[in-house]
């Protein structure tokens, strides 16, 4: 029997957004694990093996587009939603989403909620496949 939240995995160098990721989702009765660096998610991917992943698009190491495709290629069936203040005239956006990304936010978030409202519905895409 599926469980009525999503695990989530968040991945993202900004260590004060990550931090507000965990305290929000942790409050709403949410599995939510924090990676601050691609290498240490990925890990926390495999171990984990979420229903959802938040990342971020650019980080030092690894960054978002390469910790998608490691996922991928590691036979990850999360959903991917990207947050991240990376504009490039939307070009990026439409390549990830055309990809597979589920969403692809930018920052700063309006407000955390919708984020929350899109790790919700993505969870809810990924329990009909």
């Amino acid at each position: 029997m599926p469980q009525d939240k999503p695990l989530i995995v968040a991945i993202d160098d900004e260590v004060e957004f990550t931090a507000m990721m965990s305290e929000y989702f942790s409050l709403r009765g949410f599995e939510i694990y924090i990676a601050n660096k691609g290498a240490t998610g990925i890990e926390l991917i495999k171990e984990k093996k979420p229903d959802v992943l938040i990342l971020d698009l650019k980080m030092p190491g690894l960054n978002g587009d390469e910790i998608l495709t490691l996922a991928r290629r590691g036979e990850s069936k999360a959903q991917v939603i990207f947050v991240t203040a990376f504009d490039d005239g939307g070009k990026t956006k439409a390549r990830l989403l055309a990809e597979g990304a589920y969403a692809y936010l930018d920052k700063p978030l309006p407000s955390i909620k919708m984020l929350e409202e899109a790790v919700i519905k993505a969870y809810g895409e990924r329990s009909k496949n």
